[in-house]
C-alpha cells in the first residue's frame, strides 16, 4: 500500500473525516500528508476525551486505529514512516487528555508508541 491508497482508503472507511480533509486542502491550498494526518490524530484523540467508555465516537477510533495498524503492516516504507511520525509521535502523553487512545494500541502501534 502506498501513501494514495492509505489515504484514499481512509477516506473511504472515516467518511467522518471528509470535512476535516476538506478544510485541510482549503487551508494550506494542498494536500500535505503528514500535516493530515496530524489532525486525524487530533480528531481521534478527541473522541476518546470527550466521550465515555463505549460510545459510539469511541468505537469509531478504536476503528481508526485497528485501520492504521493494519496500513502499518501492508504500507510501504513511505506509509510506516508517515504512521511513526505523524500519527504515534502525536498522540497525547500520559498526563493529556485523550491518553486512553494510548491504552487501545496494538502491534506495531503500541511498540513504536513505547520507544518514543
Amino acid at each position: 500500500m502506498n501513501e494514495e491508497q492509505f489515504f484514499h482508503d481512509l477516506l473511504q472507511d472515516f467518511p467522518q473525516l471528509e470535512s476535516l480533509h476538506a478544510e485541510h486542502v482549503e487551508f494550506y491550498e494542498e494536500f500535505l500528508s503528514h500535516v493530515f494526518l496530524a489532525d486525524v490524530v487530533r480528531w481521534a484523540v478527541s473522541l476518546f476525551s470527550e466521550v465515555g467508555q463505549g460510545s459510539g465516537e469511541e468505537v469509531i477510533g478504536l476503528r481508526l486505529i485497528n485501520f492504521i495498524e493494519g496500513a502499518y503492516v501492508r504500507g510501504d516504507c513511505e506509509v510506516r514512516e508517515l504512521i511513526r511520525v505523524s500519527f504515534v509521535e502525536n498522540l497525547p502523553y500520559s498526563d493529556q487528555e485523550g491518553f486512553r487512545i494510548c491504552e487501545h494500541l496494538t502491534g506495531n502501534l503500541c511498540r513504536i508508541f513505547a520507544e518514543r
